[in-house]
């Protein structure tokens, strides 16, 4: 599902009555969501949105009860989006190199797992219990299905716990260290990131195999 469809749907959820055709519910969402992703929860005011849509600020109410009820669609974007993209990433895995290889493709497409948006939601939460909560709740799902993901291939616990969190915490800490360096920089280290991940080895075909297949789709670049 596409971002623009991914938000619509949320956007739509729960409406009882035909919206008015010239303003949809998604518009003040899509928009809310630049200013959130951009500048932080505090800038995502009714008045700023209804400026930037130049529509009234009435007509905000059209489309939401008040505020908390954009800013809740805006935080089920970002769990459905984010969360499931890491889940998805190695759920249906058929092999270890197929799980962390797909989990390193979601990491690299923003398509997939927005990291401005996570960060976003992680700033967020250094003022704020009640989502500090949410964030908490949604790390541990990641990471459980990372878990699973190592138990499935033979991984016993704890070793599978602490794997799925080394894997996890050093994306986590890629983007919120804003690292530099090029796509193709950070796949010469495929393999080495692979052993430290799953302490074994890569074919070297796999590796050539997936390289390839990335910056063939990707280009040289990262988020």
């Amino acid at each position: 599902m596409s971002d623009a469809s991914l938000l619509e749907e949320i956007a739509n959820r729960g409406i009882t009555s035909p919206e008015r055709k010239q303003l949809q519910r998604v518009d003040w969402l899509l928009t809310a969501l630049d200013i959130f992703v951009a500048e932080g929860i505090d800038a995502v005011r009714i008045t700023r949105l209804a400026e930037d849509l130049g529509v009234t600020r009435g007509s905000f109410y059209w489309h939401f009860e008040n505020r908390e009820d954009l800013i809740d669609a805006l935080v089920s974007y970002w769990k459905d989006k984010n969360t499931r993209a890491i889940t998805e990433s190695v759920t249906h895995a058929a092999s270890l190199a197929e799980g962390i290889f797909r989990f390193f493709e979601t990491c690299i497409d923003a398509t997939l797992f927005d990291p401005r948006l996570d960060l976003a939601l992680r700033e967020w939460a250094r003022r704020s219990d009640t989502v500090r909560s949410m964030v908490d709740i949604e790390d541990e799902a990641r990471i459980a299905s990372l878990r699973e993901f190592f138990i499935r291939f033979g991984y016993a616990m704890p070793e599978a716990l602490i794997r799925a969190r080394v894997l996890y915490f050093s994306q986590i800490g890629f983007y919120a260290l804003e690292v530099k360096e090029t796509l193709a920089t950070r796949l010469a280290y495929t393999e080495a990131y692979f052993v430290c991940f799953t302490g074994q080895q890569l074919k070297a075909s796999d590796t050539e195999n997936f390289r390839n297949y990335i910056l063939e789709t990707y280009g040289d670049k990262l988020p």
